[in-house]
């Protein structure tokens, strides 16, 4: 598919945007998948425990959603480029301590200050590209951008895997979270030229941030996700972790209902919430995202601590999965004129689906070997699988929002996506590894059933008729998903 065809709506002036989008997307997108490779490394490097590894893997998603709502809200009145710039810097910022970080915790909390800065050029990304396309043009740069990530998701582990085969451990970490640093760079460069500037309402008076409500929101998974980290809490300890999760849960509540009376906008938006459809399209797309990235980690992590196998061999055989998800995404589009958005899908999340069980049973059963190259296979299902989903559930879903709430939509949805793979890559990690950090066949097929569990339901949200008939109102609105393949380029 060319940058050109996603362009069509607006002609040439969209291009440099795209570009921008897609130059930051695949930054980040390379980052993100270059963490689990790294993980075992830093852990024999830095000394870090089982759960000092979960933090490294969960911490990147959790300030992810931290800097999404605020940033979409800004980036609504003020545009895009300040807000795309400031994201890249504070990124920056975050990957550099990262890559000189003296300790684990130092280094968990660099990743911390890097999600936050994904999240905020995410929130432009996404906002830009509702801004500035319509119809089969969005779907199409939702479909580049998938495909951008499946680019990352090829490149990022081999070039990983290599720097660790040929550096000592304790540099060859270092390099690895140095490599995006350039493409950072290079974002920064496109996003000056290419992304949209202020807008005429940036002068119209203050913006509320619902800041109190995002932080709640985040104290609330934090306070979830503690007793998967730390399993030890028990007792008088744990009863107070999950007293603190209720209190806060519930000042949260409170705390929306007091901001929206206020006549201010919160973080929970009466008119998205109030959405069944948005609603439902985001319970879908968190628990296919969150479960397939914490099943991502917790196959990568089994198979690294496997003596008979390096990382560039993982890295290499499990990229045809990554090229997959690049292959689907590309032909997302067809695929939805030939079935309909509602059964792709469902096509998508009952293939995940399926493949995690079917992982899980055959983890015990086959010899590593063996099963190695059933993963691998099954990396492929489920890059397609992942390629078709994302660009199509995404579509759906934000078609709920009315257009004053474009970034804050997109911004929504990936916050609920991020924060669910916060939790679920901790639960997943904390069920693979024992206390000791050791994975055996038994912990990777509870990871698994977990995730399986996670898109079966998410196959059945997926059904819900609202969010059905508004995929059909998509199709209807786009002619070129029908008949006229020769229009959509490949």
């Amino acid at each position: 598919m060319t940058i050109e065809g996603a362009g069509a709506v607006r002609g040439s002036r969209t291009r440099p945007a795209l570009w921008a989008c897609l130059a930051a997307g695949f930054a980040t997108l390379f980052d993100a998948t270059v963490i689990t490779y790294a993980a075992p490394a830093v852990s024999s490097s830095l000394g870090g425990s089982t759960a000092g590894v979960q933090w490294l893997l969960a911490s990147f998603s959790l300030t992810f959603g931290l800097g999404l709502i605020p940033s979409g809200r800004l980036g609504d009145v003020y545009g895009r480029r300040l807000l795309f710039l400031v994201g890249l810097g504070i990124f920056l910022v975050g990957g550099v301590a990262a890559v000189a970080a003296p300790t684990i915790v130092v280094l968990v909390a660099a990743r911390f200050v890097q999600g936050l800065g994904a999240g905020v050029i995410s929130a432009q990304v996404l906002g830009a590209i509702q801004d500035l396309y319509t119809g089969a043009s969005r779907l199409r740069s939702l479909a580049a951008y998938t495909a951008v990530g499946g680019l990352a998701g090829v490149l990022g582990p081999v070039l990983a895997a290599l720097l660790l085969g040929a550096l000592p451990a304790d540099t060859a970490w270092r390099v690895v979270l140095l490599t995006p640093l350039p493409l950072v760079i290079a974002a920064v460069v496109l996003g000056w030229r290419g992304m949209p500037g202020p807008r005429a309402s940036a002068a119209s008076g203050r913006v509320w941030i619902d800041l109190p409500g995002i932080v709640l929101l985040c104290l609330v998974v934090v306070a979830l996700t503690l007793p998967v980290v730390e399993p030890g809490l028990s007792g008088r300890s744990g009863l107070a972790v999950a007293g603190a999760a209720v209190l806060l849960g519930l000042a949260l509540v409170l705390w929306e209902k007091r901001y929206a009376r206020r006549g201010r906008l919160p973080l929970f938006a009466p008119a998205l919430v109030r959405s069944r459809g948005f609603v439902v399209g985001n319970v879908v797309a968190l628990l296919w995202f969150g479960s397939g990235m914490a099943a991502g980690s917790a196959v990568t992590l089994y198979f690294l601590q496997s003596p008979a196998l390096s990382a560039l061999a993982i890295a290499l055989v499990f990229a045809p999965g990554a090229l997959a998800r690049l292959g689907g995404s590309l032909f997302s589009l067809r695929v939805v004129g030939r079935i309909g958005s509602s059964a792709t899908v469902a096509l998508g999340l009952g293939l995940q689906a399926a493949l995690f069980a079917g992982l899980a049973v055959a983890a015990p059963l086959l010899p590593n070997g063996v099963l190695f190259v059933v993963a691998a296979a099954a990396q492929i299902g489920l890059g397609i699988g992942g390629g078709l989903v994302e660009p199509v559930v995404r579509a759906t879903t934000l078609s709920f929002a009315p257009a004053e709430l474009h970034g804050v939509a997109a911004s929504f949805l990936q916050l609920t996506q991020r924060l669910a793979a916060t939790f679920l890559v901790a639960l997943a990690t904390g069920i693979l590894l024992t206390s000791s950090g050791i994975s055996t066949a038994a912990t990777l097929q509870a990871a698994l059933v977990t995730c399986a569990v996670g898109s079966a339901v998410a196959l059945v949200a997926s059904a819900d008729p609202v969010f059905r008939r508004a995929g059909t109102r998509a199709e209807a609105a786009v002619p070129l998903l029908d008949s006229s393949r020769s229009t959509t380029r490949t």
